[in-house]
């Protein structure tokens, strides 16, 4: 039998000979190396706003669907070799942020290598005008002729697992989610509605944040965004194969009423 990489193996062979680098011969045990794990970057600012929103993601990504993930919370610099090992990345904040060079070399060859960026503007009351223009200038060093694009409602992303009509969050501010798109797909995922604080917990266990205006509903819309996204960062357009047609249309069609959306 000829052994298998996982996306995280495959991962970081590529972007390890993009880098140049010389990769060790081992060979992979069947454990938690070969677990998606839900990953946050760190960077110099405000980057664990919703600290319990990453472990929740994964509970809720475990429970709802077949992809096995790991519940240990993963933190991770983009200057750390375990970085080049993730296929998923979660980047999160509500303030003005800078990353150096390095790092934003490191994140570019990483997009390019396969990787999926989660951005998330966690906000209070509004979108973090700081924090949002210092993701777009990220973008922009990175890929001066791109940039983020409102992702239409008939993207896949919104029909990898569950049948949605609108980006839901703790908020929806914005009725869109926005993309950068790399050789035809959505490597970054740009929300400004605060998905995590949606499910972020504190100590207890109980919710952190209310869910505005659509209350628990919403909240449920949220966690099946994020499934979603994590589901389209394992497997982009599979779901866009005629045989899943059907499935798609009656087995995962649970709607929940959409709350009235005032425009930004």
């Amino acid at each position: 039998m000829i052994p298998t990489k996982t996306p995280t193996q495959s991962l970081g062979v590529m972007t390890a000979l993009l880098l140049g680098l010389t990769l060790p011969i081992s060979a992979h045990a069947i454990g938690d190396g070969s677990k998606l794990k839900i990953a946050q970057i760190r960077y110099n600012g405000a980057w664990d706003t919703r600290k319990k929103a990453p472990l929740v993601l994964a509970q809720e990504v475990r429970f709802r669907t077949s992809i096995d993930v790991q519940l240990t919370p993963t933190v991770v610099g983009l200057t750390d070799p375990a970085f080049f090992e993730l296929p998923f990345a979660l980047l999160t904040g509500n303030s003005r942020f800078r990353l150096s060079t390095r790092e934003r070399s490191l994140l570019k060859k990483w997009l390019e290598g396969g990787g999926f960026l989660l951005v998330d503007n966690t906000g209070r009351s509004e979108p973090s005008p700081g924090f949002d223009q210092s993701i777009r200038t990220v973008i922009s060093d990175m890929f001066p002729n791109r940039t983020f694009k409102k992702i239409p409602p008939q993207h896949v992303l919104y029909r990898t697992f569950y049948i949605l009509d609108y980006p839901a969050g703790r908020v929806i501010r914005r009725p869109f989610l926005e993309g950068l798109f790399l050789d035809g797909r959505v490597a970054v995922v740009y929300s400004q509605n605060d998905l995590t604080g949606a499910m972020d917990r504190d100590r207890l266990g109980a919710w952190t944040y209310d869910v505005a205006p659509g209350g628990e509903e919403q909240r449920e819309k949220a966690k099946r965004l994020a499934t979603n996204i994590i589901q389209y960062a394992m497997c982009l357009d599979y779901k866009d194969d005629q045989v899943h047609l059907d499935h798609l249309l009656h087995k995962r069609r649970w709607k929940i009423q959409a709350p009235t959306i005032q425009a930004p």
